[in-house]
């Protein structure tokens, strides 16, 4: 068994879901939901992100229980026992899948990454801090600085 996330993990988790939620639940433009909930990606892959949005026109894909197929954006909060994990094993599945956007959080060097899907595969849109804005495609006009997530 994994060990249960540290106070940094939970607390840039936790800000990170109540920025998304307040822009994107209070729009009315989709649902964004915490971890532990279930994404079923494939037949065999079920995985629980730090943090997922599900948008409006794919709401279809949200049943009692869990999430059946692609969210339209997940965020990772990364942990120096996860990041090898967060960059490899989940960043294939999650373009297997067809997530269109998957950020990357870094508690530790207060950093988010930004990955957008080309062509079956990611490509970083860079990585971003201080009091930058995410250049994200699934929620463009979000315009929380960086720093907001790991104050």
């Amino acid at each position: 068994m994994a060990p249960s996330p540290n106070e940094w993990h939970q607390t840039t988790a936790g800000r990170l879901f109540r920025y998304l939620s307040t822009y994107i639940e209070d729009a009315g433009l989709g649902r964004v939901y915490i971890a532990p909930f279930d994404v079923e990606l494939g037949p065999k892959t079920v995985v629980q992100p730090d943090v997922m949005v599900i948008l409006n026109a794919n709401r279809n894909k949200i049943t009692f229980s869990h999430v059946i197929g692609a969210p339209d954006l997940i965020v990772e909060v990364s942990s120096p026992g996860t990041v090898g994990y967060d960059r490899e094993k989940k960043q294939r599945a999650y373009a297997r899948a067809g997530v269109p956007e998957y950020w990357i959080a870094d508690p530790w060097s207060r950093t988010v990454e930004v990955l957008t899907l080309v062509e079956g595969g990611y490509r970083s849109l860079g990585v971003f801090e201080g009091k930058a804005v995410l250049p994200s495609q699934v929620v463009p006009d979000f315009l929380v600085h960086v720093e907001q997530f790991f104050a």
